[in-house]
């Protein structure tokens, strides 16, 4: 009998290891559509309570325009980031740099003396033109759009495939709970249903304030980039919010594009007596958003949705990214919150499990 009892589980569990490990392009749209009809459900409900006379907005309309703000959403940010992005590499691809580095050291000469230490100036500017020119030369450019252009009819397919999955996620909200019964036990099947409603009410909050989180950013990285004079403030407050899900990791992408934007954009309008103030206003703007974001507006989030501890979820993603990486860092919360959700329903009388998803509603 115990064997039994053990075996339907671990045969499960081996029966999903397998068809992870042969469909992962399936499961990888199947996570992309559950996080998105996560981020979906609480605009699918609101849409659904709108009545007009006779007139009430079904289930199928309201996935429908869900999944078009999402098409808005992530357009906007497309032609607000991508355009400037490509034209200022395109400028600079352009440039006779010798004149641009001659620039330079005319306004800086403190940074002349300390490139003098490196080899003589002929060296350090051939040295320096041929570095750039490598990465912003416009063959290489062609060739990524080229690379992109081939992987085109997959990306379309795999759009399509997370857009079509996704659209019947928040049609049919039934649909994936009987889908998780099916690989699960009946003995079990009223812990999954539990397990279930506590983590899309929780992820679905937890997502839904990780959005708000990244307009809040962009808006205020803009506004204060915009009031600075720095160039490229709309496309540096896009990409902060955006990085913004990237715990650590992200604020740094997020800087060094920022000062490559904002130097450029000095560059194209030849001011570079501006170039050091446009690079301190950078880093200091960046620096102080990402602070407050850090000590007051994540852990709000993290307490209200996730119901963990910042030191706790500060932890998770620290041994995330040692096993994971970047990707790793990304899912650490939601997976990590899915965990928990789990150890409440089986491993409660633990005293360790009892203890760390207490603050996990029923």
């Amino acid at each position: 009998m115990s064997l039994k009892k053990y075996s339907i589980p671990i045969i499960t569990l081996l029966a999903t290891i397998l068809f992870v490990y042969l469909f992962t392009n399936v499961v990888v749209y199947l996570v992309i559509s559950l996080v998105l009809a996560l981020l979906g459900v609480p605009i699918v409900t609101l849409l659904s309570k709108i009545k007009i006379g006779k007139f009430r907005v079904t289930d199928s309309v309201a996935a429908l325009l869900t999944l078009c703000f999402f098409f808005v959403v992530v357009y906007i940010i497309a032609i607000t980031f991508l355009p400037p992005l490509i034209s200022q590499i395109t400028f600079l691809s352009k440039s006779n740099l010798h004149d641009v580095l001659n620039n330079v050291f005319k306004y800086y000469p403190s940074l002349k003396d300390t490139l003098a230490s490196l080899g003589s100036e002929k060296q350090i500017m051939e040295s320096i033109t041929e570095q750039v020119n490598h990465f912003l030369n416009f063959k290489n450019i062609s060739s990524v759009f080229n690379n992109t252009i081939s992987y085109t009819g997959s990306i379309l397919g795999g759009i399509f495939s997370v857009l079509f999955i996704t659209f019947f996620f928040l049609k049919d909200e039934k649909m994936v709970v009987k889908a998780l019964l099916l690989m699960t036990p009946s003995e079990y099947e009223s812990e999954m249903i539990d397990i279930y409603r506590t983590s899309r009410k929780m992820l679905s909050k937890y997502f839904t304030g990780l959005f708000i989180d990244m307009i809040v950013v962009s808006f205020t990285v803009t506004l204060l980039m915009w009031f600075f004079g720095i160039k490229n403030a709309l496309v540096i407050g896009c990409l902060a919010g955006v990085m913004n899900v990237i715990p650590y990791i992200g604020p740094i992408i997020t800087l060094f594009f920022a000062v490559f934007l904002g130097v450029s954009g000095c560059i194209e309008f030849n001011q570079y007596d501006l170039i050091v103030s446009t690079i301190t206003k950078i880093v200091v703007i960046l620096i102080g958003v990402n602070l407050v974001d850090a000590m007051f507006i994540q852990p709000a989030i993290f307490s209200n949705t996730v119901k963990a501890h910042p030191l706790e979820i500060f932890l998770v993603i620290l041994m995330a990214g040692v096993l994971g990486g970047v990707l790793g860092m990304v899912v650490a919360i939601p997976c990590y919150t899915l965990l928990r959700i789990i150890a409440k329903e089986f491993l409660d009388h633990f005293k360790f499990f009892k203890k760390l998803t207490e603050n996990i509603p029923e």
